[in-house]
C-alpha cells in the first residue's frame, strides 16, 4: 500500500541540505544556493572530446580538497589505470582519488555488480561514474539481462544510496557521465530521465569545431538556474579554467531578457483586458441600438396603423 505523508511530518537532518563546496564558480552554477547537494542525481552529457570526465574530475578533486573528510569514489567503466595516468600526468590533484575499475571478466566467479553492490554500501558521500552506458552494457553481459534490466538494477542501487541504505548512513550524491547519439540527444530511459535531479550539458558552440569555446549548461535544474552557460577553458594544466566574468554577463543578459518578458506578458495581458473591455462596450451599444432601432420601427408602424384607420 503506498504511504501517504504530510511533509511537515517528515524530519530531515539539517545537515543534509549542506552543500558540498568546490571553490569555483561552478558552485554557483550547481545549485541555486551554491554547491553541490547531497543525495541527488547529477547525469552530465556533451559532445564528442568536450572534456566530460575532465570536469566531473576536476570537480570531485576540488570538493576533496576542501573537503577532506568527504568520501568520494569514481568508477571507471570506461578507462583503465593507463589511461588515466595521463590525465594525472596534467592533473595531479585527480591522483589523491579514489577510484573503482570496472571491466567485464567472464572467467570470474564474482560479477561486477556484486563489487559494485559491497563497494557501494561502505557509503560514500560522492560517486561519480564513466559512463552510465558503459557500466549499464558491462552488467548486461555478465548477468545475460537485456539493457532494460541491467539499468534497473543500476538505478535501484543509485536510489538505495540516495535513501542513505549504506553501512555510514549518508546520503550519496551521483554525478554520472551518460553517453549520446551522433545528434547529441541523451542516452536512456524515462525512468532514468525521471530518476535525474539535474542535467548538465557540456557543449561546443560550434559542434564541428573541436577547437571552438566550451561552455557548462543545464537543459534541466530542480536545484537552480536552466540555460545560464558558464564557460570553461582545459588548456591549462593543474585545474580547469572558469570564465567568470563571460558568466556573470550571461547571467545579467538572461536576467534582462526575463524582465523584457516579463513586462511584455504584462502589456499582452492588459491589451487582451483593453480588447476584452472594448468588445464588451461594443456589443452593448449594438445591442442599445438594436433595441433602440426596433422600437422607432414599432412607433413607425403604430404611425401608419393610425394615419390609415
Amino acid at each position: 500500500m503506498t504511504n501517504i505523508v504530510k511533509m511537515k511530518d517528515v524530519k530531515f537532518d539539517s545537515n543534509l541540505f549542506v552543500n558540498y563546496m568546490s571553490g569555483t564558480i561552478l558552485d554557483r552554477l550547481l545549485c541555486s544556493y551554491k554547491g553541490l547537494p547531497k543525495g541527488v542525481n547529477y547525469m552530465i552529457i556533451g559532445d564528442p572530446g568536450v572534456g566530460k570526465t575532465t570536469i566531473i574530475l576536476d570537480m570531485i578533486s576540488d570538493i576533496q580538497q576542501l573537503n577532506p573528510s568527504t568520501k568520494i569514489l569514481f568508477i571507471s567503466a570506461e578507462m583503465n589505470e593507463i589511461d588515466l595516468a595521463i590525465y594525472v600526468q596534467r592533473f595531479p590533484k585527480f591522483s589523491e582519488l579514489e577510484i573503482l575499475f570496472v571491466e567485464a571478466d567472464f572467467n570470474s566467479q564474482s560479477h561486477c555488480i556484486q563489487d559494485i553492490e559491497e563497494t557501494l554500501q561502505l557509503g560514500w558521500d560522492i560517486i561519480a561514474i564513466d559512463s552510465f552506458y558503459e557500466l549499464q552494457g558491462i552488467i548486461k553481459e555478465e548477468e545475460n539481462l537485456t539493457l532494460k534490466k541491467a539499468e534497473s538494477q543500476l538505478l535501484s542501487l543509485i536510489k538505495k544510496q540516495n535513501k542513505a541504505q549504506n553501512d555510514r548512513g549518508v546520503h550519496t550524491t551521483f554525478l554520472t557521465i551518460q553517453q549520446v547519439t551522433k545528434s547529441g540527444a541523451f542516452i536512456g530511459s524515462n525512468r532514468l530521465k525521471h530518476m535525474i535531479t539535474a542535467m548538465m550539458e557540456l557543449r561546443l558552440d560550434n559542434p564541428k569545431n573541436i577547437y571552438s569555446d566550451r561552455y557548462i549548461s543545464f537543459s534541466k535544474h530542480r536545484r537552480g538556474d536552466v540555460g545560464v552557460k558558464l564557460y570553461y577553458n582545459l588548456s591549462q594544466s593543474g585545474d580547469v579554467f572558469y570564465d567568470e566574468e563571460r558568466y556573470e554577463n550571461d547571467r545579467k543578459l538572461r536576467k534582462l531578457q526575463s524582465e523584457v518578458s516579463s513586462q511584455l506578458h504584462d502589456y499582452a495581458d492588459r491589451f487582451n483586458l483593453f480588447l476584452s473591455n472594448l468588445c464588451l462596450n461594443m456589443a452593448d451599444v449594438i445591442i442599445t441600438f438594436a433595441q433602440n432601432n426596433r422600437l422607432f420601427n414599432l412607433k413607425i408602424k403604430l404611425w401608419h396603423f393610425g394615419k390609415f384607420q
